[in-house]
């Protein structure tokens, strides 16, 4: 009897739970449009000349690079200040670095990422090397070197982190270097090249912990590069350059790991972001290229934002940061 009674209210909790929205599972993913087309925009803020913002940290010139924290702060890459802080609702926080070599300074950032204690890394493509701040914003450190051994820099680019803390960086001749949360050189993954097994082109960097796949966006060739983050072995690839919906037109940019595994994509000519499962099957897309609301002009990178679930784009010519949630897009 005893037993009965827990079992009826653990159902009952278990059913009120899911009427309020508590217990959710994915949505069916052979139910999206295939092509979304514009999407209003959860936030939108900057802007290339004075008057939206008394803040000069609101003008931005090109940003490039974004990510995000736990708490949903954003940071923002750009060309006249290098890493900029802002919270999730556009609000200014603080300047991280400035143009420079000295230490905390930063020369041109490539790639911008959070780990799990939300500290921010940055890459400096001039200095070769990535510098590494505290949740606060206080710069703690740098490392790297130029060269094409084992833990060096040629042509650094984008990076990401994964569950474990390791730094996943993306160097478009020596492949993918990693190292672990202390800053130790560990492998590489990927080798450079055009036959079977090799990668032609090392852009933007997400992982997936869960699958255990790390992903590349091979720019120029419009797909994806995914490889076994333990064998460094090349596994597959998604999309393409052709016309429709999963292809891309030119240039494959940003990458960033959702919710139930899904993978963000940028296609920069198009102004759309593509979805895909870990497997490669195509969800949806939205988006267009333009200049209004939920258009998107030359977009280099996206984040995800999992405290408010929203992916975050830097809208490069349209010189400001686009938020998207995801409960509008459906999912």
């Amino acid at each position: 009897e005893i037993m009965k009674r827990i079992f009826m209210i653990a159902l009952i909790a278990v059913t009120l739970l899911a009427m309020i929205g508590c217990v959710s599972g994915p949505p069916a993913m052979d139910s999206f449009e295939k092509d979304q087309g514009v999407v209003m925009p959860y936030l939108m803020f900057g802007d290339k000349t004075e008057g939206e913002h008394d803040s000069e940290a609101y003008l931005f010139d090109a940003p490039k690079p974004i990510g995000a924290d736990s708490q949903g702060n954003i940071y923002v890459g750009g060309k006249k200040f290098l890493l900029t802080k802002y919270t999730s609702d556009g609000e200014f926080v603080k300047i991280l670095a400035e143009r420079g070599d000295d230490d905390g300074q930063i020369n041109y950032v490539k790639g911008i990422a959070c780990n799990s204690m939300d500290y921010i890394y940055a890459t400096d493509s001039i200095n070769k090397r990535i510098n590494v701040f505290d949740a606060d914003g206080n710069w703690l450190r740098s490392f790297g070197e130029e060269g094409n051994g084992p833990g060096q820099f040629s042509d650094i680019g984008p990076l990401t982190i994964d569950a474990d803390d390791n730094l996943y960086v993306s160097d478009d001749d020596n492949g993918v270097v990693v190292f672990d949360k202390d800053d130790n050189y560990i492998k590489n993954i990927g080798v450079k090249g055009e036959d079977a097994g090799q990668t032609s082109e090392f852009g933007w960097l997400a992982t997936d912990a869960d699958l255990r796949q790390l992903y590349v966006a091979v720019d120029g060739l419009g797909k994806i590069d995914v490889y076994d983050m333990d064998s460094g072995e090349l596994k597959f690839d998604m999309g393409g350059l052709g016309n429709g919906p999963g292809m891309w037109e030119e240039d494959i940019e940003g990458l960033a790991v959702g919710p139930w595994g899904l993978i963000f994509a940028m296609d920069e000519a198009g102004g759309n972001i593509k979805v895909f499962q870990g497997d490669g099957t195509f969800v949806t897309q939205w988006g267009k290229a333009g200049l209004y609301d939920g258009e998107l002009a030359s977009s280099e990178c996206i984040a995800y934002d999992p405290l408010n679930r929203r992916i975050i784009v830097a809208d490069e010519k349209n010189y400001r940061v686009v938020s998207f949630t995801l409960d509008s897009l459906g999912f």
